[in-house]
């Protein structure tokens, strides 16, 4: 019986261990609490070549295979961005870099996101500030690269990575 009490115990200690900390977590990446009423969002899926994004918000995503580097601009004391999955890091410029296959991302308060992926670029960002996109010279036919400015229609429905790159704003 003891044991089971301790059992118990252990549970319930660590079931509100992880609901405090799902809680912070949500409260964390809440964009809105970064950029307010300025946010806006941008969404990229499936892509190949350069992806930059600066802003105050949250963003995340996945890179097939390619380069992360992140830059946190917060100078808030501690770390807002993870990367997972990396084979390789290293740190040059105020820049921390991950390269790999299958990776993840997510970024919040104040950052500097550079992409570089030969496939598999995705994020999902509600911020404000800006960015760059630029798909590669020839696209693959197998690679159906798709982006939007917050556009509201179905991923199908956006336009393809600009080969020419293109600038954009992320809110107002």
């Amino acid at each position: 019986m003891k044991g089971r009490v301790t059992l118990i115990a252990l549970l319930m200690t660590l079931t509100s261990t992880v609901v405090a900390s799902s809680a912070s977590g949500a409260v964390r990446l809440s964009a809105h609490s970064y950029c307010g009423s300025r946010c806006g969002q941008v969404a990229a899926i499936h892509g190949a070549g350069t992806l930059q994004q600066w802003g105050s918000g949250v963003t995340y995503g996945t890179v097939g295979q390619g380069t992360i580097a992140i830059r946190d601009r917060s100078n808030n004391g501690h770390r807002d961005f993870s990367v997972g999955g990396w084979e390789h890091t290293w740190a040059k410029d105020g820049f921390v870099y991950y390269s790999g296959k299958g990776m993840s991302y997510q970024a919040s308060t104040t950052w500097t996101v550079k992409i570089t992926a030969s496939w598999g670029a995705s994020t999902t960002t509600t911020a404000f500030g800006g960015g760059y996109i630029k798909g590669p010279a020839t696209t693959p036919a197998w690679l159906d690269t798709h982006w939007t400015l917050g556009s509201g229609l179905s991923p199908s429905q956006w336009p393809h990575w600009p080969q020419a790159g293109k600038s954009f704003s992320i809110g107002r």
